[in-house]
Formats: structure tokens, sequence, C-alpha cells
């Protein structure tokens, strides 16, 4: 468990078992994407996107977005599944890895916004 809440754009360990459907499982890299101000007033969730080392051979924006090797401390590229938008609660968050660059935290916006038919 973190000894303080997940932040916006933060890179975190997340125990996501057990894997169900298209669900991905077992204890992942997730990026945090709802507002840091909710689990810093005691929200008990939060919502987040898991990453994947088994990244998309071709651009696949804005299902997904890459995570060069090197980021946040990532061993591996991986591709953030935008379309696996989950709510976890916050005591399943293992480690915080670190905060994404600026270039990618826009990336992932721009991706969320066009997914989600927002922009």
């Amino acid at each position: 468990m973190l000894d303080a809440a997940p932040r916006r754009w933060h890179v975190y360990v997340v125990d996501l078992a057990p894997r169900e459907g298209t669900k991905p499982g077992k204890q992942r890299p997730c990026v945090a994407i709802q507002p840091s101000e909710f689990a810093a007033a005691g929200h008990p969730s939060t919502v987040i996107l898991p990453l994947t080392t088994r990244v998309s051979p071709e651009d696949a924006f804005p299902l997904r977005v890459r995570v060069p090797a090197g980021t946040c401390g990532l061993d591996r590229d991986s591709d953030v599944l935008v379309d696996q938008i989950l709510a976890w609660e916050n005591d399943l968050f293992r480690s915080e890895l670190g905060l994404l660059p600026d270039a990618l935290q826009e990336t992932l916006r721009a991706a969320l916004l066009e997914f989600l038919d927002l922009g």
C-alpha cells in the first residue's frame, strides 16, 4: 500500500488480480488519470489505465499510447491501454514508479478525448 494518495499522471504498480474477461490481471503498471484532488480528499478508488509490454507493432492511437523503456523506470517499451479504463481501490496500489513526462501526459490526454469522443 502507498504512503500517499495516488496522483494524476503518475505510474503505479497496481494489483489487478484476478483476471476476468478482457480485463488485464496480476500486478502491473498503471497510469492514474483521475484528478489528484479526489484521492487526497479521501475517495477510496482511483481511475487508472493499465500498461502492457505486449506493444502494438503499429500505431494504435487512440487505443494505445507508447511509453518508451526507461520512462518511470519501466524496463521495456509499454503501451497504455486507453480502452481499459478501470476504477481501482487505492489500497491495491503497491508502489509508485514515477510521473509521466509532460509530452506523454498530453498525448494520453488527447487519446482519452478522442477515444471517449469528448473533443
